[in-house]
Parts: structure tokens; C-alpha cells; sequence
């Protein structure tokens, strides 16, 4: 190794925090150690029966036991390193240029090119594979032959550039297990699901009729009439009518199909905020950005998006900034025009988090009401209260799994009274 990347390695490893070097070391030597604490509690009770018993009484049945089961551990313990040895070489040889560069959404469909060598003809071993990412991806495996590939689901958005398969090999008795973890470079873009949603909340809370002055752009066609006020345009009086019957008459916009969006929309990201994730892209994708009329900014980003596509972007890199959640409202607002700012809406995670705290400090610094967009997934279970038995009750037993619902219905209390 060079001088300059030894100095940069030591310098990497005395830079992170002592705790979490010990940890990540301790870690690594727990996995690639090959006895489970099923075979050491094993190992206390033969030494214990070899002393006491054996050795002791001269006990010849328990001697050819105990004989068979160290042969057994050691055989198991043989192929256990042998079967590791051989699946990490096999499978990084294989998948050196097994590169993954692809952009997919939340839901899709990926081919991994990863495959991970399964030796089946070694007897009572056996290899397990799960992903580092499992809070980004689901693995699927399909076997063949001495080789596991896979495919892959995307269940959250990000940029991903290393992919971490943490294979474990052990006997089916649990006596013996060695787990290592294989890296594999990739780039990944996955965006937010396209969720279908309506498009009322936004509409209802636009500008007037879709138009604020006839000198403006309007939504609708010039083709109704009404009676000449004060300021209007000149231009859009009708002589020939005044003419006829001496009354002013200008022409006026019909109410707009697709109302004016003079609106400012905010992306707030968090804890569960992946199905409001798919709302702030659809919404995107129906609206576009206009600077002029309608302003949109995720957590992370303290800028305008000027773009869809920066828009987009700016909701995949929202992913690394949901400790901050709701905290860069702050930086966003003041570029925000005033009259936006009177049609906010907020796009929330689906769980209470700090995130409220700021979005209150901003509510009562503008002195506005915001709208609240909050999108909940199919699997949202309705509140359930587990009954107990009397024997329960009296250990004072306590339900701590949590319920998707009542987290729910206590977001939406919260925001009820807040905007």
C-alpha cells in the first residue's frame, strides 16, 4: 500500500469515534467466529460429563456419546470453514464486474446481475443471504443449480452506490455459523412511486375563479359579459353593445377549468414520509414548477425548485435528511413571494416526529394555515385492542406492538389543531 493511502487510511480510522471503531471490530470477529452460543453451552456440558462422569466412573456409554459428538461438532465445524472459504472465493471471482446501474421507483422491478455460489453437495451446510439495504430493497432469490441470483424490489427512494450481502454459512444443526459481507458498487436512482391521487385539495385552495385581473393571463375563454367597473381595461369593452343600448359591457373570463395555483408546496420528510414522497412526485409531474405562480421545496434542498426534474431530485435526496425533518422550512420561506405563502400546503410523513415543532414555529412566524397533505399506504391496519385473559392481567402483561392506525389518528389530531 502507498504512503499517502496508508497515512489516509490511518488518519480515517483515528478520526472515527472510538466506540463505534470497537464496535464495528467486535462485530466482525463475532460473525467470523464459527461457534453459535448453542455449540459453547454444548462444549460446557461435554467437558463437564467427561470430568464428572468419564473420567471419574469409567462410564464407556457415555464415553463412545461423547466420542461420536465431538467427532460430529468437528466435522460440522470442518465443513463450516471449508464451505466459506470456498463461497467467498467462488462468489467474488464471479462478481467482480457485476456492476448495477439502473434508475428505478418504489414498487419496480430490478434484474441484479449479483449471484452467490450455493455448494448443495455439501452435506448438513447451508448458505443464507440477506441484504445490508433491507430498509431500501427486498431480495428475491431464485436458485439454480450451484448459483443464487436475485432480483430486487425497491420500497424506498435514495441513491445508492454500494450494495452490502451479508452471506452466512452454518450447519442445519446450529452448532457452527460464519457470516461475511460482500460489497457490491452500484448506482442506483429510485424515485418516489407514482401514486394516483386527486387533485381537489390543491384546486380548492387556489386563487379565486383562475384568474386575479382581466389584464392577466386567464384560465378560461373570454366569452361572458358583464357591466363595466372601474379600472377595468378599455380593451375589453364591447362598443357594438354600447352602441345599441348606451351601457359599458366588458368581456370576462369564464370560470377556469384548471384554477390559478398561486401555491406554495413543501415536501416534509420523516419517519413513514415514503407514501407522501409518491404524492409530492405526482404532484410534480401534474403541476410542473412555474416560479411565477407556484413554488415547491423538499427538506434537505433550502432552495426553489426551478424544474421539475430538480424538483424530483430534490425529493430523492430528501431520504438522507430525515433527522432535519421540517427544519429547512425555515430557510425556504423567505424566498417564498407573500402571496404564495398564503396558500401553503405541507406534505407530511404519516408519523408524528420533531418535524411538528418547526412547522409550528413557522405557522406562528408567518401567521398562516397551512394545508395538510398526509398519504397513508394499503397496509395502514385499523386500531385493535388485544385482549387480555385473567391470567394475563394478574403478570401485568403489556401489548408493546405498535399500530400503524393509532399513530395515524393521533397525526391526525395533531393536525387538526394546527392548520
Amino acid at each position: 500500500m502507498p504512503s499517502t493511502s496508508l497515512t489516509r487510511y490511518k488518519s480515517s480510522f483515528l478520526h472515527r469515534p472510538i466506540w463505534s471503531t470497537l464496535r464495528s471490530v467486535g462485530r466482525t470477529i463475532r460473525h467470523l467466529f464459527p461457534l453459535t452460543f448453542g455449540s459453547i453451552v454444548l462444549a460446557i456440558m461435554v467437558y463437564y460429563v467427561w470430568f464428572r462422569e468419564v473420567g471419574a466412573h469409567a462410564n464407556q456409554i457415555l464415553y463412545g456419546a461423547i466420542t461420536i459428538l465431538i467427532f460430529t461438532w468437528a466435522l460440522l465445524l470442518l465443513f463450516t470453514i471449508g464451505c466459506s472459504v470456498l463461497v467467498y472465493g467462488m462468489t467474488r471471482a464471479r462478481n467482480k464486474q457485476a456492476i448495477l446501474e439502473a434508475k428505478n421507483e418504489v414498487g419496480g422491478h430490478m434484474d441484479s446481475p449479483y449471484a452467490i455460489y450455493t455448494p448443495f453437495y455439501l452435506p448438513f451446510i447451508s448458505v443464507e443471504t440477506t441484504l445490508g439495504e433491507s430498509a431500501s430493497f427486498v431480495r428475491h432469490e431464485t436458485s439454480s443449480s450451484l448459483w443464487q441470483t436475485e432480483w430486487l424490489e425497491p420500497i424506498a427512494r435514495g441513491r445508492f452506490e454500494k450494495l452490502h450481502r451479508h452471506i452466512t454459512v452454518k450447519d442445519i444443526f446450529g452448532l457452527t455459523s460464519i457470516t461475511f459481507v460482500m460489497t457490491q458498487k452500484v448506482s442506483l436512482e429510485i424515485l418516489p412511486a407514482m401514486s394516483k391521487f386527486e387533485m381537489l385539495a390543491f384546486q380548492t385552495q387556489a386563487t379565486g375563479d383562475g384568474y386575479s385581473h382581466p389584464e392577466g393571463d386567464p384560465k378560461g375563454e373570454l366569452v361572458e359579459m358583464r357591466r363595466y367597473q372601474a379600472g377595468d381595461p378599455l380593451k375589453l369593452i364591447l362598443w357594438k353593445v354600447f352602441a345599441r343600448s348606451r351601457k359599458l359591457v366588458v368581456r370576462a373570463p369564464e370560470p377556469a377549468i384548471v384554477e390559478q395555483n398561486d401555491t406554495f408546496v413543501y415536501f416534509i420528510s420523516g419517519q413513514k414520509d415514503e407514501a407522501s414522497a409518491s404524492i409530492a412526485r405526482s404532484f410534480l409531474s401534474f403541476f410542473g414548477v412555474n416560479k411565477d405562480d407556484l413554488c415547491f421545496a423538499a427538506d434537505g434542498s433550502k432552495r426553489i425548485a426551478t424544474a421539475k426534474k430538480e424538483g424530483i431530485s430534490d425529493i430523492i435526496d430528501s431520504v438522507d435528511h430525515k433527522d432535519r425533518g421540517g427544519e429547512d422550512l425555515m430557510s425556504v420561506a423567505p424566498l417564498v413571494a407573500p402571496h404564495m405563502m398564503a396558500h401553503c400546503f405541507l406534505l407530511v410523513p404519516q408519523k408524528l416526529g420533531a418535524w411538528l415543532d418547526y412547522v409550528k414555529k413557522f405557522i406562528a412566524q408567518y401567521g398562516i394555515q397551512p394545508v395538510f397533505i398526509v398519504s397513508v399506504n394499503s397496509k395502514l391496519q385499523p386500531t385493535q385492542v388485544k385482549q387480555q385473559s385473567k391470567w394475563q392481567k394478574l403478570w401485568l402483561t403489556e401489548d408493546k406492538s405498535k399500530n400503524d392506525a393509532s399513530d395515524f389518528e393521533r397525526l391526525c389530531d395533531a393536525l387538526k389543531i394546527t392548520g
